[in-house]
């Protein structure tokens, strides 16, 4: 089960009702925030990891495409994994049966993440004036190999490399 943190607007979007869980059960890997925002007159859903700062985007976001934000989560997941070579086919096949739900919950304001959610935002308005379509940089480019403090100067793919690691070596857990 993920655990998705959305932001006030991604909550106003989808009409989300207030759920409760508890912090403490959920494993590293799966807490994520959620955050909606516009670029280039299209609506995106910004993700990233609370442990790793791994992050993704799924851009081109309808209305109708909420109803299936963890088909969305999950397949912009992977997809960014397979882009950056952080998991083989097989692995990509565990984690899909093991990915099988999202649980929304509003925000925690962990401001680090919200912080470098927002920083890479900004990154992503200064590219649009060099791709005509976004969706270019979305496939080819990523803001996963840029270093961060917060996780020792170190990238955030590598880190979610190291997690994926140990959690085919069945030292960490996903549900």
């Amino acid at each position: 089960m993920i655990a998705l943190y959305c932001s006030n607007k991604l909550q106003k979007y989808i009409g989300f009702k207030e759920n409760q869980i508890k912090q403490a059960t959920l494993p590293e890997l799966n807490s994520w925030n959620a955050h909606l925002f516009i670029i280039n007159r299209k609506k995106c859903l910004f993700f990233m990891n609370h442990d790793t700062y791994f992050s993704f985007v799924v851009y081109n976001i309808k209305k109708p495409d909420i109803k299936n934000l963890s088909q969305l989560f999950i397949t912009g997941f992977l997809f960014e994994l397979n882009k950056l070579k952080l998991i083989t086919a097989e692995q990509e096949t565990q984690l899909k049966a093991n990915f099988t739900g999202v649980f929304l919950h509003s925000s925690i304001n962990n401001r680090k993440v919200i912080g470098n959610m927002n920083s890479h935002i900004q990154i992503l308005n200064f590219y649009k004036y060099e791709f005509e379509d976004m969706q270019d940089y979305f496939k080819t480019e990523t803001l996963n190999k840029i270093p961060l403090k917060q996780i020792g100067d170190r990238y955030p793919n590598e880190a979610m490399q190291t997690k994926i690691d140990q959690l085919f070596k069945g030292n960490l857990k996903i549900t």
